[in-house]
C-alpha cells in the first residue's frame, strides 16, 4: 500500500516432479548413450518442456520437438553439432527475441549475457519471444561437461503477474498511473535531473465544478468525464511524461528533462487546449474548466513531498484567480496560503463565538421613493481589523464553512427582524444571501421554519426554492448576467426576482452596453412577472436612468451604506417621521 506494508501476497506454485525426475533420467542416459540412445530420444519427446543437450564445446547433441516448436523462429539453425554462438545469432537476426530488438546496444548486450550464461550456468532465466511468450530457462553442467537446457512456458503466469502488476500500479476507471507510481516515478525523476543539473516540472490538475456534473447528470457521465479527461492529458504530454490520476478529479503530470521554459509552456498550452473542447456524456455536451498548478524542479523543490505541496498551493492560487487558468508557484503564495489557513482558523473559531456580525443596507422603490426593505450583509472584525467579505466569504465556501456561517447570519438577521418589530420599526422584508451549500444542506427548510417560529415571524416573512417558494419566500437570483447565474435557472427554480450586478450599473451611463444589458434584464424579468433590484447605485444619473427604465428597487451608496447597530433604527426612525426617502438626505 502507500505506507509500504504489504497486505499481501499471491503464490503460484506447480508440480515439477515429473520433470525433475526426467531431468535426472536424461543426465544419466545422455551419459551412457550407447544402446540407451534411442531409449532416451523417445522420453525426452514425451515431455512437453523444451529439452537440448550440448557437448563440453557448446555444440547442440540433441533436442525434443518442444524445443523447436519453442524456437520457431530459429529452428532453421537448431541442428545437432550446431554452436551455441550460431544458433543464438540466426535467432536474434530473424527476430527470435523481441526483447533484444529494441537498439543496437541492447541487441550485442543480450548477446553477450546470453552466451555467458550459458557457458557459465548457475540459475535459471526467464526470455521473451517475438511473438509474446515467455520462457523460464534452466540450465545444469553435468561432471562429464555436458549441458542440459530445459525451457518451461510459463506465459500464463506471467501474464498473471503482469495482470496483477497492472492493478497495483494503474488507476482502475482511466488506466492511468495511480498515485503509488507517481510517487516513484516522481522520486526518480528529482534524482535523475538533481544528478545532470536538468530541469522538471511537476502539474497538477483539478477539474472545475466537477461535482456538478455529478449532481447533475450522475456519477456514471462523471466517470465517462474522467476516462475522456485521462486520454486528453496523455495525448498532450510527451512521451517521456508520465500521468497519472491521484484521485477524485485530481490529476498529475511528471515532466522530466525539460529542455527548455517554451517546452514546458508549450506542453502546458498543448493540455489546456485539450482539456477546453467540448465533452459529450450522453446526450449533454459540455465544457469543462481545469485549475493547474506547476512546480519546477529542483528549483521549486528537492523531494517529492515537497514539490507536491508548492504545486498545490500553485493550484490553490489558480483557484482563487477564478478557475480555469494555470499558475506558477513562486515563494510569495506560500505567504498568502499561509494567511488563508490562517483565517481558515480564525473563521471557524469566530463562528463557533458569534463573533461574524450583520449589516443592513437600505433598498428603496424606484415607483414611490420609500424604503422598502434591507440586504442583510455578513461583517467580521478580527482584533479591531474589519476583515474584507470578498476575503472570508470565498475561505468560507472553500473549507465548508460557509454552511455554519450562513446558518450564524441567518439566525442573526432573523433575531435582528423580531427585534425591530418589536421596537415598532418598519423594517420591510430582509434579503438574505443563502450559499448553495445551504440549499442542499439536508433540513434547511425545517430549520428556517424552527427560526421563523422561535422569533414569532411568519411564514410569509419568509427539497430547496421550491419548498420555500411555497412557504412564501421570494427567491431573488443574485449578479444576474454574471458567473454561474443564467437564463436557465429562470427556468428550472421559482425565481420571483432578479438582481443586476453592480458591474452592470457602474458603467451605466458611459457605456452603452452597460447600459443596454441591465434594460434588457428590466424588460426581460417584467416579461416573466418578476421585480428587479439594482445594486451598487452611487450616482444620481445612475439612479435616473434606472428609474426612468422602469427598475423596481434600488440599494448602494447613494441610498444608504451598510448600517450597523443602533444606526438601524435612527436610519427607520427617520424614515417613519419623513415617510418617504430623499436621496442623499440620511448619511448614518
Amino acid at each position: 500500500n502507500d505506507s509500504n506494508e504489504i497486505q499481501g501476497y499471491i503464490s503460484i506454485r506447480f508440480d515439477i516432479t515429473a520433470r525433475k525426475t526426467a531431468e535426472s533420467a536424461l543426465i544419466v542416459e545422455a551419459e551412457r548413450r550407447g544402446q540407451a540412445e534411442m531409449l532416451l530420444r523417445d522420453v525426452v519427446e514425451t515431455i512437453p518442456d523444451g529439452i537440448a543437450t550440448y557437448d563440453a564445446s557448446d555444440r547442440l547433441l540433441l533436442c525434443n520437438r518442444a524445443f523447436k516448436d519453442f524456437y520457431r523462429v530459429a529452428s532453421p539453425a537448431i541442428t545437432e553439432g550446431a554452436s551455441v554462438e550460431s544458433i543464438i545469432d540466426y535467432a536474434l537476426e530473424q527476430g527470435q527475441f523481441g526483447e533484444a530488438a529494441e537498439a543496437p546496444e541492447w541487441y550485442r548486450s543480450w548477446r553477450h549475457a546470453r552466451q555467458h550464461g550459458h557457458r557459465r550456468p548457475n540459475k535459471s532465466m526467464m526470455q521473451q519471444l517475438g511473438d509474446g511468450r515467455w520462457l523460464k530457462v534452466q540450465e545444469r553442467r553435468s561432471q562429464a561437461g555436458h549441458l542440459v537446457s530445459i525451457c518451461t512456458d510459463v506465459t500464463d503466469i506471467k501474464n498473471a503477474e503482469s495482470l496483477i502488476k497492472l492493478q497495483a500500479e494503474r488507476d482502475p476507471l482511466t488506466g492511468l498511473a495511480n498515485r503509488a507510481v507517481f510517487q516513484e516515478r516522481l522520486t526518480r525523476a528529482l534524482d535523475r535531473d538533481r544528478r545532470s543539473a536538468g530541469m522538471g516540472a511537476l502539474i497538477l490538475i483539478d477539474l472545475d465544478k466537477f461535482k456538478d456534473i455529478n449532481d447533475t447528470l450522475g456519477h456514471d457521465a462523471g466517470d465517462d468525464l474522467l476516462v475522456e479527461i485521462g486520454g486528453r492529458l496523455k495525448k498532450g504530454a510527451r512521451r517521456s511524461d508520465l500521468v497519472a490520476r491521484l484521485g477524485g478529479d485530481e490529476f498529475a503530470i511528471v515532466l522530466p528533462a525539460l529542455p527548455s521554459r517554451k517546452e514546458l509552456i508549450d506542453t502546458i498550452s498543448r493540455i489546456r487546449t485539450n482539456l477546453g473542447k467540448p465533452v459529450k456524456l450522453g446526450r449533454k455536451i459540455v465544457t469543462i474548466g481545469s485549475s493547474i498548478g506547476i512546480a519546477i524542479f529542483p528549483r521549486d523543490g528537492l523531494t517529492p513531498k515537497a514539490l507536491l505541496k508548492n504545486a498545490d498551493i500553485a493550484l490553490y492560487e489558480a483557484k482563487a484567480r477564478g478557475r480555469n487558468t494555470f499558475c506558477f508557484f513562486q515563494p510569495a503564495l506560500r505567504a498568502q496560503l499561509k494567511r488563508r489557513d490562517h483565517l481558515t482558523d480564525t473563521l471557524r473559531t469566530a463562528i463557533a463565538s458569534e463573533m461574524v456580525d450583520i449589516a443592513l443596507q437600505p433598498q428603496v422603490s424606484f415607483a414611490t421613493g420609500e424604503h422598502v426593505g434591507f440586504e442583510v450583509l455578513a461583517r467580521w472584525r478580527n482584533r479591531g481589523q474589519e476583515i474584507a467579505p470578498n476575503e472570508f466569504i470565498p475561505v468560507g465556501e472553500e473549507t465548508g464553512l460557509i454552511v455554519p456561517l450562513g446558518n450564524l447570519i441567518l439566525e442573526k438577521a432573523l433575531r435582528h427582524l423580531a427585534r425591530l418589530r418589536k421596537a415598532g420599526l418598519n423594517p420591510g422584508f430582509f434579503a438574505i444571501n443563502v450559499a448553495a451549500a445551504q440549499l442542499k444542506h439536508d433540513g434547511f427548510v425545517d430549520r428556517l421554519t424552527a427560526l421563523l417560529a422561535h422569533n414569532g415571524l411568519k411564514p410569509g416573512d419568509r427539497q430547496t426554492l421550491f419548498d420555500l417558494h411555497n412557504m412564501g419566500c421570494k427567491i431573488a437570483l443574485d449578479d444576474f448576467g454574471t458567473g454561474y447565474a443564467s437564463l436557465t435557472h429562470l427556468k428550472q427554480y421559482p425565481v420571483s426576482r432578479l438582481k443586476i450586478d453592480q458591474s452592470f450599473v457602474r458603467g451605466i451611463t458611459s457605456n452603452p452596453l452597460d447600459s443596454a444589458i441591465p434594460m434588457a434584464i428590466i424588460n426581460l424579468a417584467h416579461n416573466l412577472a418578476m421585480t428587479v433590484v439594482a445594486e451598487g447605485i452611487e450616482t444620481r444619473e445612475q439612479y435616473t436612468i434606472l428609474r426612468r427604465h422602469g427598475c423596481d428597487f434600488g440599494q448602494g451608496y447613494l441610498l444608504g451604506r451598510p448600517l450597523e447597530g443602533n444606526d438601524i433604527e435612527h436610519y427607520l426612525s427617520s424614515m417613519a417621521a419623513s415617510n418617504i426617502f430623499s436621496i442623499g438626505a440620511w448619511k448614518g
